[in-house]
């Protein structure tokens, strides 16, 4: 017999060489198949969470809701809202965070996704590895509205008034660790002012006391402040946007009032837990995206608040909570501020 033919015998050890390099192809190809397989199971598989860190009737929640029959027709599934407010909105973080079966979506402002853990170490998440983005769905300036027994009625007149009754005034926020928090910190340390602060679990709540004039100032959203500031109940003096609201044309921007490098938004994002498919995030940021565009109503009711709808994809979100983070970690560092300031 020909030596091309003859049947070729492996040695002992070749032969248990072979068989292990077959043993780990196989494991390969066993392990590629199952994640193929996961990749290719659909979401939703159960009703979703869309988790909001403010009560019912805020800005985020009403947002939330106006896209939940938009979700559930896109991906044949029940969405529910469920609001956790309280600590600055990171208890619905959390609750996002922790969510192992990725069936909850966050609707975050601000700093639960960003500088939480700057200000918190003991925080029981870690914004910067525990969440996917998915959107950055809307910004909005904020107005500083003053209680009218404050004899103010522009920014100079505040600054005056502050620094001739020292601890005489306080300020109401969101939460520690939100921008209405942060932004008036960095104000008071800039400026050497020394106004107390009383934070809030939410925006109607902390609306409610600055009109009844429990605290006399806040950074608050105009959704929230346009029919107090209408019956002069509340009064604006200054607007934190790079340009003036047409829903307030008579109140200027901080550049104008000449304060610089001062103009910041507040803004919702929509979050899922680390380990969400991508393919799925980026359909839904489309999903969220073509709600607004084929809702005029719902467009137009952000219109009517100064919102500016966004709807980005989740790579542009990812960045713009990069930049978020870096520039108001940097301040609570600068100033030292802790949770529970």
């Amino acid at each position: 017999m020909s030596a091309l033919l003859r049947p070729h015998r492996l040695s002992p050890r070749l032969a248990l060489g072979y068989l292990r390099r077959r043993r780990v192809v196989g494991a390969s190809l066993a392990m590629a198949a199952a994640h193929r397989a996961v990749a290719q199971t659909p979401w939703p598989e159960r009703p979703v969470r869309l988790v909001v860190g403010l009560p019912p009737g805020g800005q985020a929640d009403l947002i939330a809701r106006a896209l939940v029959p938009h979700l559930a027709s896109a991906f044949g599934q029940t969405f529910v809202v469920e609001n956790r407010p309280g600590a600055g909105g990171t208890l619905a973080a959390a609750a996002v965070a922790q969510a192992r079966d990725l069936h909850a979506l966050g609707f975050v402002l601000g700093g639960p996704t960003t500088t939480a853990r700057a200000l918190n170490p003991a925080l029981s998440y870690d914004p910067a590895r525990d969440f996917t983005p998915v959107s950055l769905l809307v910004r909005v300036p904020f107005v500083l509205a003053v209680h009218p027994s404050l004899p103010v009625h522009d920014w100079a007149g505040f600054v005056a008034h502050v620094r001739a009754n020292p601890g005489a005034v306080s300020y109401a926020s969101i939460g520690a660790g939100t921008l209405t928090h942060l932004a008036m910190e960095e104000l008071k340390a800039r400026l050497g002012l020394d106004i107390a602060h009383v934070p809030y679990r939410g925006f109607p709540q902390a609306t409610l006391d600055l009109v009844a004039g429990r605290v006399q100032a806040m950074f608050n959203v105009p959704s929230a402040t346009l029919a107090h500031l209408s019956d002069g109940s509340l009064r604006a003096v200054v607007q934190t946007g790079d340009a003036r609201l047409f829903t307030l044309p008579d109140v200027p921007t901080f550049e104008e009032a000449g304060l610089s490098d001062t103009s910041f938004f507040g803004w919702t994002g929509v979050v899922a837990p680390a380990g969400f498919p991508r393919d799925v995030a980026d359909r839904l940021s489309r999903v969220i995206r073509a709600a607004y565009d084929t809702d005029p109503a719902a467009r137009a009711g952000l219109d009517r608040t100064g919102t500016e709808f966004l709807g980005t994809s989740p790579a542009v979100f990812a960045a713009f909570q990069a930049r978020e983070a870096a520039r108001w970690t940097a301040v609570i560092a600068r100033l030292g501020l802790r949770a529970t300031d």
